[in-house]
């Protein structure tokens, strides 16, 4: 069974993609190139690969380890706010990773999260859930995914032009229920 959310966040979620493609002039069923808008809300993005700051140790780790599970992390005092993340990673899933802790900056979730005694994260099950849903509806906002069913795009034009995985795009073709919406559009206006 899948996450119950707060009365209304998922047209929430709908209503920040669109607002933040029209702030970037973008249609609202158009991609969003989620380094674009963080510049738009002037959170500097920041990758492993060619940080200065970062030891040659660090960096020769993750290159040799790309599938390692670390895609990215905010560094915030409260009011300035960075992303760090695995530019190892496949760009569209740099993409996912990136509108994901876009996506927890947007909620004003608390980025503050304490430290477990053996040195991991304390996971918050709801702001994760809600950061998942958010960065995906940011890349695919459900108009974007009706308009690729109507349009019949397929994977190559999917994957290449929104510069999202086959899986995400699944993903939000189940949770938005996009096919159904599609096949009423089609009856509606065949008839």
């Amino acid at each position: 069974m899948g996450h119950k959310f707060k009365h209304g966040f998922k047209a929430e979620a709908e209503r920040y993609a669109e607002e933040f493609r029209e702030e970037l002039g973008l249609t609202p069923d158009a991609p969003m190139c989620p380094r674009k808008l963080a510049s738009h809300l002037e959170i500097p993005i920041f990758g492993i690969k060619d940080n200065p700051v970062l030891p040659a140790e660090i960096t020769r780790y993750w290159a040799n380890h790309p599938k390692d599970p670390f895609s990215g992390l905010i560094i915030s005092d409260n009011c300035y706010k960075e992303i760090h993340h695995n530019d190892f990673h496949h760009p569209r899933r740099q993409n996912s990773d990136l509108a994901h802790e876009l996506a927890h900056i947007i909620l004003g979730h608390d980025l503050n999260t304490p430290i477990k005694d053996n040195g991991e994260r304390a996971y918050d099950r709801n702001t994760e859930e809600e950061a998942k849903w958010l960065g995906a509806t940011l890349l695919l906002p459900k108009k974007a995914t009706l308009m690729m069913v109507l349009n019949s795009y397929n994977r190559e034009k999917i994957e290449n032009e929104f510069e999202v995985s086959w899986a995400l795009y699944q993903y939000r073709l189940q949770v938005t229920d996009t096919v159904r919406a599609a096949k009423n559009i089609r009856k509606k206006y065949a008839a």
